[in-house]
């Protein structure tokens, strides 16, 4: 058994979809240095580059739950399987091949650092927004904070229903990111948080954050009927 003690409480952000596009901007710094220290390699930086940003673009534009990611990888397998027996027979990729060495790729350090830099004032700027909009999970209640004043929302946590899900395949590999929903018993609609961090963990801890209250009802039950019993032994006595 785990020896982690529970939490007193969790704090459930959710993060705008440019969360998932850091591996452009770490890969858009490295890029600015290699035109630096390897610039015979800038081409070859260039299209790494590009390949990145297109498959980060992909993954806001398309949603890819698990069937479907399933299905595109054996389809993109096959398909690059056949290409590679056709190419055998008649050399397809030979033009393709030369068209591609054609191209020119490159850019300068100033415009791969300019896109660093610009994202990373984007994640403070979202790092910022999200301390003024939270939730806040104890175990006796479910807080929404908001504003920059701290305007809060309260409700009771007895029958909340907290569900996760992982709604896209490429998100959660990228950030552990799912979708939190929350059905609060007396509320017309559940509550949806989508783009919410480490999801799994998140479920975990409040799954013991919760089970504290199941645990401190039981006892309070168990030792108001002891009271009673113990007064039903006195009663008797006399």
């Amino acid at each position: 058994m785990s020896n982690k003690p529970i939490p007193d409480k969790i704090i459930i952000r959710t993060w705008p979809k440019l969360i998932f596009l850091w591996p452009t901007a770490i890969l858009a710094f490295l890029a600015g240095m290699g035109t630096i220290f390897i610039p015979e390699w800038e081409n070859a930086l260039g299209a790494t580059f590009l390949i990145c940003l297109a498959f980060n673009m992909m993954v806001l534009c398309f949603d890819f739950p698990r069937a479907t990611s399933l299905m595109m990888f054996v389809t993109i397998a096959a398909i690059m399987l056949g290409l590679v027996l056709v190419n055998q027979q008649f050399a397809v990729f030979a033009p393709l091949k030369n068209w591609v060495e054609t191209l020119e790729l490159n850019a300068s350090r100033d415009f791969y650092f300019s896109i660093a830099l610009m994202m990373g004032l984007m994640y403070l700027a979202m790092t910022f927004m999200t301390r003024f909009d939270y939730w806040e999970l104890t175990s006796n209640e479910l807080i929404h904070r908001t504003g920059l004043m701290g305007d809060v929302e309260r409700f009771s946590t007895a029958g909340l229903k907290l569900n996760t899900e992982i709604k896209d395949v490429f998100e959660y590999l990228l950030a552990g990111a799912g979708r939190v929903v929350m059905d609060i018993p007396g509320s017309p609609r559940p509550i949806v948080l989508d783009n919410v961090l480490r999801i799994r963990r998140l479920m975990s801890r409040s799954q013991k954050l919760l089970s504290r209250r199941m645990v401190q009802v039981t006892t309070s039950g168990a030792s108001d009927g002891s009271e009673q019993n113990r007064s039903a032994a006195r009663e008797d006595e006399q």
